[in-house]
């Protein structure tokens, strides 16, 4: 799954996300990606991740979202 489908999968699933690349912080961390959900009966969580490329960044964050317990298709 690339990072576009993964952020479509997200929406479709009531997750708010972004991917940012932020030039001035420089290649070791200029990628960063956001998600957050919950709501009013479920408890509220965050998941980020950063590194040097969007490939890395994605991946990263596709760990964390899995170890938190969303089950995203490959």
């Amino acid at each position: 799954m690339d990072a576009v489908a993964m952020l479509e999968w997200l929406l479709e699933h009531g997750v708010n996300a972004l991917l940012r690349v932020d030039a001035e912080r420089g290649a070791g961390r200029s990628w960063t990606f956001h998600a957050s959900g919950g709501g009013q009966n479920e408890e509220r969580w965050v998941v980020r991740a950063d590194a040097g490329s969007a490939e890395e960044c994605v991946r990263r964050a596709r760990k964390a979202l899995k170890a938190y317990g969303l089950d995203l298709p490959e």
